[in-house]
């Protein structure tokens, strides 16, 4: 008993670690960037057109003409700008470019928008490669919030193995500990404790997909990027567990086989 509780505290604790999404937004987000893209779309929300063409990058210059500006800032809604909120920020640097990408929640009096900005930086100077806008019907976090109702098939099949296959792990690895296995038991109960494969799916979209070479622990996981972003559910095979309880009377078999042959020998 000891050692499963050694086991299921370690696991608990990889589970459990980690940041906030607010500690890593904190540390991770550039602030200075980010205030550069924040202000870039109210330029173009108030329809600073002549200073917004001051920083769009000559990459994409013939493209961005007034009708374009004009038809990207009419996307932002009508009335009071109430609450303007950074929901994602995606830096990369490859070969020692920079490229990051920034995008905002706005919510007007009148509705709702998502608004994001492509920077590119040389020579620490900042240049817009690319930007959208378009309106939600509503907040981020209220149109991907975990709800059970209105979901397909699909949907509630992966859940049903998320929640399944972690407490068939944890039975399963119960007895894997108290079974005698012959050689390296503790390679079985790592084994029991992983799934093999992974189906994941996107709660609010539906979009689904599929890993056959991904190993999870306790074959299931839950987790959202961020407050806005939406829920991803992926399980797994509980392959271990279910070879196990194949092969647990031969264990059982052969440890008794054993345990007869030791005695015959003692006599």
């Amino acid at each position: 008993m000891k050692k499963l509780t050694s086991i299921l505290i370690a696991a608990v604790l990889m589970l459990i670690a980690g940041c906030s999404y607010q500690d890593m937004a904190d540390n991770l987000i550039p602030k200075q960037e980010s205030a550069f893209a924040k202000d870039y779309l109210h330029r173009l929300q108030t329809r600073d057109f002549e200073s917004i063409k001051k920083y769009i990058d000559p990459s994409i210059e013939a493209q961005v003409t007034d009708n374009k500006l004009l038809e990207a800032a009419k996307y932002f809604p009508s009335g009071n700008l109430l609450s303007t909120e950074l929901i994602g920020s995606q830096v990369n640097v490859v070969n020692g470019n920079w490229q990051g990408n920034f995008s905002f929640e706005y919510h007007f009096s009148d509705g709702w928008a998502l608004a994001n900005v492509v920077l590119k930086k040389s020579d620490d100077n900042l240049s817009v490669i690319g930007f959208n806008v378009y309106r939600t019907k509503a907040s981020q976090k209220e149109l991907n919030k975990f709800t059970l109702g209105g979901k397909s098939a699909l949907h509630y099949f992966v859940l049903a193995l998320a929640v399944l296959a972690p407490l068939f792990i944890l039975v399963t690895t119960y007895f894997c500990i108290r079974t005698p296995i012959p050689k390296r038991k503790w390679l079985w109960v790592v084994f029991v404790l992983v799934g093999i494969g992974s189906i994941s799916i996107n709660w609010s979209t539906g979009q689904f997909g599929i890993q056959p070479l991904s190993i999870k622990l306790f074959s299931a996981s839950a987790f959202e990027a961020g407050p806005f972003a939406p829920w991803i559910i992926s399980a797994s095979i509980p392959l271990g567990a279910i070879i196990f309880w194949f092969k647990r009377k031969r264990f059982i078999a052969t440890n008794r086989a054993n345990i007869q042959v030791n005695e015959d020998a003692s006599r």
